[in-house]
């Protein structure tokens, strides 16, 4: 093991301070909050693609202040700019800037989420629809939701970098603690 010098450690926090600094609230709204690939994305997978996010303590960016609550995250592109959609009861509530996009390690999700043992009765289930899906074409079948994952960061007690992994890639966003 090494030890990095304390420089390295201080000059971290002013780069969250100036990445913090650079980011841009939105300049758009979705007219009555309602996200417009919504209906596609629901019709394209088996159920919900977005993850759920419980958020315990108020994230706040600039002027926005996200209250405790449950969330569905969904990244969107606008305008060449990255956004993550704060989803409550189907409608954006909020719209935050991703201020980094990176590609997840292909074995990060079989690695840190554990999958779930299927029966007997889901085994059966699964491998009668594999057949049947055999007859008809790919294009009228649902496909299962990216796998996602969320984590977040408490930095130096000023900020939170909340990372959300879904599918290939990460989203990286940042809030102020206060």
């Amino acid at each position: 093991m090494f030890a990095l010098p304390l420089q390295a450690f201080s000059g971290e926090k002013e780069t969250y301070d100036e990445i913090y600094e650079k980011l841009l609230p939105a300049d758009f709204e979705y007219i009555f909050g309602i996200d417009p690939y919504q209906a596609e994305d629901y019709t394209k997978y088996m159920y919900s693609p977005y993850p759920l996010f419980r958020v315990g303590v108020p994230f706040i960016f600039k002027d926005i202040k996200i209250e405790p609550g449950y969330y569905i995250l969904t990244p969107r592109k606008k305008g060449g700019r990255t956004y993550v959609l704060f989803k409550e009861q189907g409608r954006v509530k909020y719209l935050i800037p991703v201020y980094d996009v990176d590609v997840v390690d292909p074995l990060f999700y079989n690695q840190y989420i554990p999958e779930r043992k299927k029966g007997f009765w889901e085994k059966a289930g699964q491998k009668t629809s594999n057949f049947f899906g055999r007859l008809f074409p790919k294009s009228t079948q649902r496909m299962p939701a990216p796998k996602a994952y969320i984590e977040v960061n408490d930095i130096d007690r000023e900020y939170f970098q909340v990372i959300l992994f879904y599918g290939a890639q990460k989203y990286y966003m940042l809030f102020r603690q206060r």
